[in-house]
């Protein structure tokens, strides 16, 4: 944990663009490269789950950082509007693929698991900094 408390917002932010460029271009990696049909969880799923878990938990840190004094109402404005823009996200990664000469297809399931990973680092976020905060204040 001590690496972590030492890492600053701007090294966060960094995080976060480099995880967020990194999405699209792990979404298009051709088809032919990537092990034959799986299950409804396969392992595929989990990646996705885990992608977009990070790019969640890497932007709230940026966006609404645990050290600031009115942590509940920035998480609530900023949060807020970052859930739209990450649920839009998910839904464009799943778009481009067929649009890429590289024979993907789009699959709900896969945004099923994008938004399941994006929702836990939002819960994450807000159980263990935002909520923690607040009772702290209290």
């Amino acid at each position: 944990m001590r690496v972590l408390s030492s890492i600053r917002t701007v090294h966060y932010r960094l995080l976060a663009v480099l995880w967020t460029v990194g999405i699209p271009v792990a979404m298009a990696v051709p088809a032919e490269n990537l092990p034959g049909p799986q299950s409804f969880l396969g392992v595929d799923k989990i990646v996705h789950v885990v992608l977009f878990a990070g790019f969640g938990g890497l932007w709230l840190r940026v966006l609404c950082p645990p050290d600031h004094e009115r942590l509940f109402s920035l998480f609530r404005r900023r949060g807020g509007f970052f859930f739209v823009v990450g649920v839009l996200f998910a839904g464009a990664t799943e778009i481009y693929q067929p649009l890429l000469p590289i024979r993907r297809l789009a699959d709900p399931y896969d945004v099923t698991a994008d938004l399941v990973g994006f929702t836990a680092a939002f819960v994450g976020y807000y159980v263990y900094h935002v909520r923690r905060a607040d009772r702290a204040s209290a």
